[in-house]
């Protein structure tokens, strides 16, 4: 009598079952795991995975000594160490910097890793810096590797995620001395993945942690608050659902207010700055989004325009011609994909199923550009700030690739993707380490071309190459170098050993034996010797 009594009536449950609004029901497909199942759990269903990881991490320290200096990396330890200072010192020097506004998520945390090994030498410690970028960049793909593996239910597919994540040329270069974006990028996979776990199981604690990861990648980059209208739009889609419903609401509130609270608290905590007025450095750096002090030019297909006025194709066209030209198209036949399957049926991605996630990753991957349009925020240097939207897109590639693999099209769509990663790696391997001039085969790769229609090696890093070349070509005890431009010189200068360091004496005089010239068209070019 009770279990009659708690049937909801059958006009209910047909006008339930008509909107879409009944709670849904997982189908076990023939061959599929689900999350839950035995078979889904254990150390061995994530070995590929772990494999993939630990075949990165190997490179990882055989090449990391490889990178140089980025421009850009000073600027970003300082942040760290007057953080650093300011949280154990009560040195209020924070307050006062340029950079002040630049988040400290990641660089308070190298900052540790610098005190923990008492590393005092310059080329201990931006090494040490490279290295631990990049295996936190690892752990992060393996995070989309998992994340994959949840989605999709095969370890092909969850393979590919992973390699598509951490092997695209000009991210992985990145991945050692980008301190900013590529951890950006990063947490973005940890706080997908995260997502997608909360919401199927939708237990407390992983709302908080959701939280943690979004506050996080906000400390990094301002930018990840982005995630959090997002994420409330699935709170108020299933609040709105238990009314509908009469079922309870306030279990959808409490988790909304754990993952807001554990957004601040993270958020507050990784970045000191906001400790005095959080309400006003919070807002100077969203200001500082729309107004960065670069007055420069860039080089976009041949054609020079100001860094402030930029045409409206500047990131879908860099966009288009850096990534792999097989991803690049399963993302966009994923994003038609997804978008036709959201008209056709919108509740199925609306509700609490497994299809919203990739509502989420449309919404990640075109709200951010449409942001920065919006803002009117200044957008240089290919479109790196921009590269945490490229988690997003690969887990749409991966929907395309699954479907279109699925059934007896799989050894075809298999060989495709070993290939595309052939041509990658092979790419990779030969131009290391500056996968980060990398070009697809959508843009003419004709003698000269790239180098007079688009910015390559912006950073200086190269500089270092240079260096190690006159090093071991020219024995003389002191070696004079000038250039053109000082700050990258200094910086790959400080990447030497001691006895490297003491043969070279920089000078401004038309007496130097080399000249280090960086390209000043009106934008940054390629470094050289």
């Amino acid at each position: 009598m009770a279990n009659k009594q708690n049937k909801p009536p059958k006009a209910k449950q047909a006008a339930e079952s008509k909107t879409g609004l009944q709670k849904p029901v997982e189908t076990k497909k023939s061959g599929a795991l689900t999350p839950g199942t035995a078979a889904y759990g254990g150390i061995k269903r994530y070995l590929p995975g772990i494999l993939l990881l630990l075949t990165g991490a190997v490179i990882a320290i055989f090449v990391y000594r490889d990178y140089g200096m980025s421009w850009d990396e000073p600027i970003q330890r300082l942040v760290g160490t007057t953080s650093y200072d300011y949280v154990f010192n009560g040195d209020q020097t924070l307050k006062t910097i340029e950079f002040r506004d630049l988040g400290a998520g990641f660089e308070l945390p190298l900052v540790f890793v610098e005190k923990l090994f008492n590393l005092t030498d310059y080329r201990d410690i931006y090494q040490m810096r490279h290295l631990v970028s990049n295996l936190f960049f690892l752990l992060s793909a393996f995070c989309g590797y998992l994340l994959a593996l949840r989605l999709f239910k095969e370890q092909f597919i969850a393979c590919l995620g992973f390699i598509l994540l951490a092997f695209h040329p000009r991210i992985y270069a990145h991945s050692f001395l980008n301190t900013k974006d590529i951890p950006f990028l990063s947490v973005f996979i940890i706080a997908f993945l995260l997502c997608e776990v909360a919401f199927e199981k939708n237990k407390p604690v992983w709302y908080l942690l959701l939280g943690f990861a979004c506050g996080y990648a906000t400390s990094i980059r301002a930018m990840g608050v982005l995630l959090i209208p997002c994420i409330s739009g699935f709170f108020l889609i299933d609040l709105l659902r238990a009314k509908y419903l009469k079922e309870k609401t306030l279990p959808v509130a409490r988790n909304f207010l754990l993952f807001i609270a554990g957004f601040c608290a993270l958020l507050y905590v990784a970045w000191p700055i906001l400790w005095s007025n959080p309400v006003h450095y919070f807002i100077e750096e969203f200001k500082r989004l729309s107004h960065i002090n670069w007055d420069a030019r860039v080089l976009l297909a041949g054609k020079t325009f100001k860094s402030d006025m930029l045409p409206w194709y500047y990131t879908p066209l860099w966009f288009s011609i850096t990534i792999p030209e097989l991803w690049l198209l399963s993302g966009l036949a994923g994003f038609v994909w997804i978008l036709i399957a959201f008209v056709k049926n919108p509740l199925k991605f609306l509700l609490n199923t497994h299809e919203r996630n990739f509502l989420l990753y449309i919404a990640c991957f075109v709200g951010p550009v449409i942001a920065v349009t919006a803002l009117n925020s200044i957008n240089y240097d290919d479109w790196r700030h921009l590269y945490f939207i490229y988690p997003s897109f690969v887990m749409l590639a991966l929907f395309a690739i699954n479907k279109i693999a699925a059934g007896k099209k799989k050894l075809i769509v298999a060989l495709l993707c070993l290939l595309q990663i052939g041509f990658t790696s092979f790419f990779m391997v030969k131009y290391h380490p500056f996968q980060n001039v990398y070009f697809n085969n959508f843009v003419s790769h004709a003698p000269e071309f790239l180098r007079k229609n688009y910015d390559m090696e912006y950073w200086g890093g190269s500089f270092k190459q240079g260096l190690d070349h006159i090093l071991e070509t020219d024995k003389s005890k002191t070696i004079k170098i000038n250039s053109n431009y000082f700050d990258p010189l200094r910086n790959n200068l400080l990447m030497l050993d001691n006895e490297g360091r003491n043969r070279i004496q920089t000078t401004g005089q038309d007496d130097a034996d080399y000249f280090f010239y960086k390209f000043q068209r009106p934008s940054y070019g390629l470094s050289a010797v």
